[in-house]
């Protein structure tokens, strides 16, 4: 049996007076009814405060109480008189005089108080009850209409409740750095809505004050993020020499500290952790307060973790923001108040069972409809494992908690396959059946599937709406809290008192992300207690009846929410996305997949009917991505010189990931293979995060002149990494710096060579010169044929025979030929220094 829970109908106003604005005070306010439920022996007392919200005075203010001697008979009573719509009370309960007269805006407090025996009262059940003031005319100032649960003379029945207390937050985070809002560092504050619903679950104190202890240190948030230490010398990694191994070698192993087990040690290691585990000591369970199994969303908690850790950003004025633009963002230091939460977290779940949700509420249901079960999958594993890094403790595999509470036969199966075996539910999954008119227990058997065994039975844990929309009452407001836990203890007081025969049991669940008032949680967890007719039970004790015993009080697996999932077409753009980490993980060392959360995150259920901001939120991860995959690059150098046919170019290659190993193919083709040609060179290697590596590349031209050599990183499937290629010029000349050496050795020994004819040449002219001037008496015409014959006919320093050279000096016969030798050396060597195999 579900119900809608109506507000509280505003006070009604006196006759004749102005009315007033909606945000002002409430007329009449109930601050407390004591106790919760009466018996004969009690007596009722209502205490509360009046006040004038008219523009005129008020004389002769009192406050009464109206009644009825007959209980509701069923619980879609219960709203109906909640909404002051329903059959108004006729009996008069004792009043009061001591309001009196009130101005404009005055307030006067009442007390009510009568003996239950005196209001004869019928049997057990809830009982209607007003609270009104009226002035002196008689007309009502204001009113408030609750409830009075009785338990008369005869056995209370009971009913047993679960509580289910979640711990949720709506994803507020794009990449792994960007938060869309500063919601959840405000929500972990000492005061802030997650840090109210930690204390009140855990019913005992916790401190939000940090103390003196390093927090990141204490709980670990350091771990993991050492930085890679860079070696002295370069390792094979760095100048990309060879392939990284598929399995370490022996020696790696002893270098690591692993060892392979010898023979017969694997059997010794298993019976040794049989024995460790008989001794291991018993996890901590609560002894104290309600139990409640905590319900916690691990996108949520990683987002604490997150804020907890390091230094973050959060994007200002998101509703401003359009879809790829850059938004203005502000950093903020690792949040201390995260911090406390999650040490004080770490303190009170492990006492009670944790079931996890998807992670970020991943609309399930839409991503297997649409083919992305990988993705749906991935949402239960990763959630498993940031509870895990949050809290220290694990999320129990045993139970699925489907995002809003309902699944349809797909999700049922993918969360089945996963191991779960009690599913906690809405109604609307698991509906009443028609035929029931009571409240039907909790669990209910689901259907089996395909391969299960004889031994396997997974059951529903339905957790009953009246009672969700009750715990979901407003309590902000003056007054509202008592209003609230008199409704509660209404609630579960007609469950309880409904005739349906077996034992039953009923889970109570807030919605996710409730937000009480700390005195209204509470309440609610002592009232559990306290009421007669309520027993606390561990969610993990209840159970399905023997099957002979069961009734078939629910209907099938129903999916109530066909109409409400991610679209196709957003779930399209999330593919793209996916296309693109799929591209960026492709070359990462290890399998790791760091942008998954913020897929994740993009996939919740949350941005079913919010597009703008999930928009702008896939922008900020896209656009993060491409960061990311340009952080592994090709370092663009000089333009390359081949002076000589053949020559070898670096290419530095550069991993910026800070936390990952990266394995990549280097590609590089030239742009006209026929005038330049590549040779071999390391195409695939490793690099470790933040490191760089050097690829030696072979080039032969073959023709002279200018060309390019296209570059890119690319994965194992040949896939391009970056968006493009890097190009590197390269202009051959035929002129190597070899080549220059030879010429210049050759041209120094032709200098070398030919220095010792030109001074016999400058000899035999000064020897002329001094000729001549010893025959001053010779004719001229004698000298010059003098001169003439005497040149052709011997050398007149050795009188060795000479020749006359082409450009008309002599030449002597014996040094033209050790010329001539010189000069076929020196060619010689030329040709023959020609290093490596290179030429010009």
């Amino acid at each position: 049996m579900t119900a809608a829970l109506f507000p509280i109908p505003a006070a009604h106003s006196s006759a004749g007076a102005a009315p007033q604005a909606e945000d002002t005070a409430e007329p009449l306010v109930v601050d407390r009814i004591t106790p919760d439920a009466v018996d004969d022996d009690s007596t009722l007392r209502v205490v509360g405060r009046v006040t004038n919200t008219t523009d005129a005075e008020l004389d002769d203010v009192t406050v009464r109480l109206r009644y009825s001697r007959h209980p509701f008979t069923g619980r879609d009573e219960l709203d109906e008189f909640a909404s002051g719509s329903g059959w108004q009370p006729n009996a008069e309960g004792p009043e009061e005089d001591g309001v009196g007269t009130l101005e404009p805006a005055a307030d006067g407090d009442y007390s009510l108080s009568t003996p239950i025996e005196e209001l004869g009262l019928s049997g057990y059940g809830v009982y209607p009850l007003v609270v009104e003031a009226v002035d002196g005319d008689g007309e009502v100032v204001g009113a408030q209409y609750t409830f009075l649960p009785y338990t008369g003379d005869d056995d209370v029945p009971s009913v047993d409740i679960a509580w289910v207390w979640p711990l949720v937050a709506d994803p507020q985070r794009a990449d792994d750095d960007t938060f869309l809002s500063e919601r959840i560092p405000e929500e972990v504050a000492a005061d802030g809505r997650l840090s109210r619903l930690l204390a009140a679950g855990a019913q005992t104190t916790l401190s939000f004050d940090a103390g003196e202890d390093d927090l990141i240190e204490l709980l670990g948030l350091e771990e993991g993020q050492e930085e890679t230490p860079v070696p002295d010398e370069p390792t094979a990694e760095e100048t990309a020499e060879g392939l990284p191994s598929e399995e370490p070698t022996d020696e790696e192993s002893e270098q690591d500290g692993t060892e392979e087990p010898a023979d017969g040690e694997e059997g010794d290691q298993a019976e040794t952790g049989e024995e460790d585990a008989g001794d291991e000591p018993e996890e901590p369970t609560r002894t104290e307060g309600v139990p409640v199994t905590w319900a916690v969303d691990p996108g949520t908690l990683d987002d604490i973790v997150r804020l907890a850790s390091e230094e973050y950003s959060v994007v200002q004025d998101l509703e401003e923001v359009t879809v790829g633009s850059d938004p203005a963002v502000e950093r903020f230091e690792a949040d201390q108040s995260a911090q406390v939460w999650l040490r004080e977290a770490r303190k009170v779940l492990p006492l009670d069972t944790v079931v996890a949700t998807p992670y970020a509420s991943a609309d399930l249901a839409a991503l297997v409809h649409n083919g992305m079960d990988a993705d749906a999958e991935a949402a239960v594993r990763v959630g498993q494992e940031a509870v895990r890094r949050a809290l220290a403790t694990e999320a129990d595999g045993a139970y699925a908690a489907p995002p809003g509470g309902v699944m349809d036969e797909a999700v049922y199966e993918l969360l089945a396959e996963g191991g779960a075996e009690r599913f906690v539910l809405r109604e609307p999954t698991l509906p009443t059946a028609d035929w029931l008119s009571t409240t039907p227990t909790a669990q209910a058997p689901l259907p089996s599937l395909e391969g299960d065994g004889e031994d396997v039975e997974r059951v529903g844990l339905v957790a009953d709406d009246g009672l969700t929309d009750v715990l979901s009452a407003p309590t902000g407001e003056p007054g509202q809290t008592a209003l609230a836990l008199q409704r509660f203890a209404a609630e579960t007081a007609m469950i309880a008192g409904e005739n349906a025969g077996d034992d039953r049991v009923v889970v109570a669940s807030p919605e996710p992300r409730w937000d009480p008032d700390p005195a209204f949680a509470s309440g609610v967890l002592q009232a559990s207690e306290e009421l007669p007719w309520l027993s606390p039970e561990r969610l993990d004790d209840v159970e399905l009846a023997d099957e002979s015993e069961r009734e078939d009080t629910r209907r099938d697996l129903t999916y109530p929410d066909a109409d409400e999932e991610l679209s196709s077409t957003y779930l399209g753009q999330i593919e793209d996305v996916n296309q693109d980490v799929r591209l960026f993980n492709s070359v990462l060392v290890g399998g790791s997949d760091p942008f998954r959360p913020a897929v994740l995150r993009l996939e919740s259920m949350y941005w079913r009917d919010r597009e703008a901001p999930a928009g702008v939120a896939r922008s900020l991860v896209l656009s993060t991505l491409q960061d990311r995959r340009e952080d592994v690059r090709i370092i663009p150098g000089e333009p390359v010189t081949l002076a000589s046919r053949t020559g070898t170019t670096g290419i530095l290659v550069a991993n910026d990931l800070e936390d990952e190993a990266v394995y990549v193919h280097l590609s590089v083709f030239s742009a006209n293979s026929e005038r330049l040609a590549i040779g071999e060179y390391t195409q695939r290697f490793e690099i470790a995060p933040g490191t760089k590596t050097t690829v030696y590349v072979p080039l032969s031209a073959r023709i002279n002149g200018r060309t390019e050599l296209y570059v890119s990183l690319q994965n194992t499937a040949g896939e391009p990494i970056s968006s493009q290629d890097t190009l590197i010029p390269v202009n051959a000349t035929g002129l190597g710096t070899q080549a220059l050496m030879i010429s210049g050795i050759g041209l120094l020994i032709l200098v070398v060579a030919l220095a010792p004819r030109a001074l016999r040449k400058w000899a035999r002219r000064q020897a002329a010169r001094s000729a001549e001037g010893a025959d001053e008496g010779t004719p001229a015409g004698a000298e010059a044929a003098g001169t003439d014959s005497g040149d052709a006919a011997a050398d007149p320093v050795d009188g060795t025979p000479s020749e006359t050279g082409d450009d008309g000096t002599e030449r002597s016969t014996e040094v033209d030929a050790a010329e001539e030798s010189t000069e076929s050396d020196t060619s010689g060597t030329e040709h023959s220094r020609k290093p490596d195999g290179s030429g010009r």
